[in-house]
């Protein structure tokens, strides 16, 4: 992703200003700090879909217009964002947060599910944690866990922020626990195939030695299971004939009630028709209305009123009859569909009182040639399963392995970068951590900072080389302490030497006084804001500019 253009329209105060950022460096810079900076910087990751946990006082995103113009795969998107409401220029429906999120992940063709604190339950994440690693937020990341606290939105997460790295680095277990549960599904068919397999057999296996033996009808047993059922087909009938004429009562009811409706709706005319003539005729004669017609036209309001009511009355009486009817259509089948079984139970039991002997025997031969076909249909799947089972195993395997040997190459990048950065920020203590170990950065003051900005940069640079989508990198002003400029040479050094020669879009906050500290400020794009950065000036021009 890449973002090109940003603009902020404040349709309350008429105030708007308009941004345009390059794909390599982009420095937001003001004479002095709480001059706009952070508020440009938040409001960029707000549009994008990302819940930043406190906005600067007085910056009121519930009055603002934001619009962000975008690019991802060289493709151009425009995403407005007013409140909770998100537009895409190529989408016709407004999105909610939800909507919005299943947008994002689809364009950077990824599928990051995160498992809830509570259940466990794996679920697609919201557009805060996708951009979580690449945003670093001036008031929320530069004191406790690492990550951690920037975002609300994150807290429905489990285990945050390393299950977020573990997707973004192809480490995650959600694929092998997938994996795993297509195997428990194939182990399961597999075992009811067996089962059913080896109950098959042993029922062809006793038919074979009943077919030696002749059965003989018992014709007086027959006769009595005929006029058992013969009742119950009686039955079954009379409450048919119950049902019909239940139905053709609340057909009835329905046809009383659709004419209710009917003459309700006409009278709602009426009334309604009755209350525009008073108005139109005080309005000709441009006078008060007097007490009678103010009365009636009161009187009428309060009638169309009560008709509105029982309109709605009717009309919910009418879709309970419907429901109604409906049920007593089916019921009504069941019921039919039971007469019919039954029949043919009949006329099956009477035809075995006129046949042979050995229809019997014979019919259990034709049976156990069927069980034999069907076994064999089982037996085919089964081995289907076999070997769904062997491959799902191997899978499983060779994918713990990569991914051990993914996590083992990132750890020794990880430590080797941390050392690397040593020679840059010189008596840095980063052995507190290791790579995915997200926990409380000790320490105080500026020596707490610049173990922060460690990692931070560590990681950013991981993130650049392995992780498996992009987003642009955004560290707004690390400086919370007094600094001197030794230390500043050596923290913007390493800023200049890691995230500055990534490969992946970025945006930093400074003050002027820091500019120096950077070899090739020249390269950069920078953008200076002052202590207001809306102006009513810009107004007319961003929002004519605007996609609507």
């Amino acid at each position: 992703m890449l973002i090109k253009k940003f603009s902020i329209i404040d349709y309350k105060n008429k105030e708007a200003a308009s941004f345009s950022f390059t794909e390599n460096i982009n420095l937001i810079a003001s004479k002095d700090n709480t001059m706009g900076k952070s508020s440009l910087l938040k409001s960029l990751y707000h549009t994008l879909g990302f819940q930043i946990k406190q906005f600067p006082s007085k910056w009121n995103i519930k009055d603002m217009f934001f619009q962000v113009e975008i690019t991802i795969n060289k493709v151009k998107y425009t995403i407005s964002r007013q409140n909770n409401i998100f537009k895409i220029n190529n989408t016709n429906n407004p999105l909610n947060e939800r909507e919005f999120s299943d947008w994002l992940q689809k364009k950077l063709n990824i599928n990051m599910e995160l498992p809830n604190i509570r259940t466990q339950q794996l679920s697609s994440a919201y557009s805060s944690a996708i951009i979580l690693p690449f945003y670093i937020d001036q008031d929320d990341s530069w004191d406790g866990i690492m990550y951690r606290r920037v975002s609300n939105a994150v807290g429905q997460y489990s285990n945050i922020p390393r299950t977020i790295f573990e997707y973004l680095f192809n480490l995650s277990n959600v694929e092998i626990q997938k994996l795993q549960n297509e195997l428990n599904d194939y182990i399961d068919q597999q075992k009811k195939l067996k089962l059913s397999i080896d109950s098959l057999q042993r029922v062809i296996d006793k038919y074979e030695k009943e077919v030696q033996r002749v059965p003989s009808i018992n014709k007086k047993a027959l006769n009595k299971e005929i006029d058992y059922y013969l009742d119950l087909l009686n039955d079954y009938n009379n409450q048919v004939i119950k049902y019909k004429v239940k139905l053709i009562n609340k057909k009835l009811i329905l046809d009383e009630q659709k004419q209710e409706l009917a003459e309700l709706d006409e009278l709602l005319k009426l009334n309604r028709k009755r209350i525009r003539e008073i108005a139109v005729t005080c309005n000709y004669c441009h006078s008060h209305l007097t007490d009678e017609q103010s009365l009636t036209r009161f009187n009428l309001n309060n009638n169309e009123f009560e008709i509105i009511y029982l309109r709605d009355e009717v009309y919910q009486n009418i879709t309970k009859l419907k429901i109604d009817i409906d049920k007593t259509h089916v019921d009504k089948q069941s019921l039919l569909n039971e007469v019919e079984r039954i029949e043919k139970i009949i006329s099956k039991s009477k035809k075995l009182l006129t046949i042979d002997e050995y229809v019997d025997a014979k019919a259990k031969t034709i049976a156990g040639k069927e069980m034999n076909d069907f076994i064999h249909k089982e037996i085919i799947d089964k081995e289907i399963m076999d070997t769904n089972i062997k491959e799902t195993r191997k899978e499983i395997k060779d994918l713990k392995k990569e991914k051990k040997e993914l996590n083992d190459k990132l750890k020794t990048v990880y430590f080797n970068e941390l050392n690397k950065i040593k020679s840059i920020i010189f008596n840095l203590n980063v052995e507190e951590l290791d790579f995915l170990s997200f926990k409380t950065i000790e320490g105080s003051g500026m020596d707490k900072n610049k173990k922060f900005l460690a990692y931070y940069l560590v990681y950013m640079r991981l993130i650049d080389e392995y992780g498996t989508y992009k987003i642009p990198f955004c560290m707004d002003s690390f400086i919370k302490n007094e600094i001197s400029d030794e230390s500043a040479k050596e923290m913007f050094g390493a800023i200049e030497q890691y995230l500055f020669k990534s490969n992946n879009q970025v945006f930093f906050s400074l003050v002027e006084q820091n500019k120096k500290h950077f070899e090739y400020i020249n390269k950069y794009n920078i953008i200076n804001v002052g202590p207001k950065i809306l102006s009513n000036q810009n107004f007319d021009a961003v929002n004519k500019d605007i996609v609507k």
